[in-house]
């Protein structure tokens, strides 16, 4: 009799729920789908050290807003587009503003954690990650902050754990394939960037997006 094969062992992305919705024929995002499915990513934060305390405070407080904004009309604000569309002429822009963070906090992630994914696949064993945090870093965030953030970040960036520690809180203090985790990771990271694209396009078409700086 054959033995049956051992359940795979659980990880951060394998728990992930719920995850991030498909973008509809016509191009839009489900608001509340979106928000959960933020508020869940940005746990990952929870693991990569209390520097990155600031990081996940900042993405958690532009979920918040757009929650608020939301909240004022669940049934005109479903999607997130027509939130965006009918908040933009608002001279307070406050959900446009929170939503232009969120995504780009959510695109130096992305670009982050690819990183470990393209090394696993280039064969390379270092166990250092800084560079892979810090080149993330410098193509979407550092742009739109002041000398003294970008500061503030060179000790952040610098804190991030290294790749063996960060795959073992991966998969919750225990020892996993690197394979099998990078695959899902893969997979998050791609139904997250359909979102990230639709998102960047709309700001793009109506003229929101900006580079001022905190």
């Amino acid at each position: 009799m054959t033995e049956p094969s051992p359940s795979p062992l659980p990880h951060f992305f394998s728990q992930l729920s719920p995850r991030y919705p498909q973008v509809t024929e016509d191009g839009k995002v489900d608001t509340v789908q979106f928000l959960e499915a933020s508020t869940a990513f940005i746990k990952i934060y929870d693991l990569l050290g209390a520097a990155f305390y600031v990081v996940k405070k900042d993405m958690a407080g532009n979920i918040e807003k757009l929650y608020k904004t939301y909240n004022k009309a669940p049934e005109k604000y479903k999607f997130l587009n027509d939130m965006i569309y009918l908040e933009k002429e608002d001279p307070s822009i406050f959900a446009v503003d929170a939503l232009l963070w969120l995504k780009r906090a959510l695109e130096f992630t992305v670009i982050f954690i690819n990183g470990l994914c393209e090394e696993f696949q280039r064969g390379i064993t270092s166990d250092k990650l800084e560079h892979l945090a810090t080149d993330a870093y410098n193509r979407t965030l550092k742009q739109y902050h002041s000398w003294l953030v970008q500061n503030v970040f060179k000790v952040v960036v610098k804190s991030v754990p290294s790749k063996s520690c960060l795959i073992k809180s991966l998969y919750f203090g225990k020892v996993g394939s690197e394979e099998v985790l990078f695959k899902e990771v893969t997979a998050y990271t791609s139904e997250l960037d359909k979102v990230l694209k639709v998102i960047v396009q709309m700001y793009g078409d109506w003229g929101l997006d900006n580079d001022q700086k905190v």
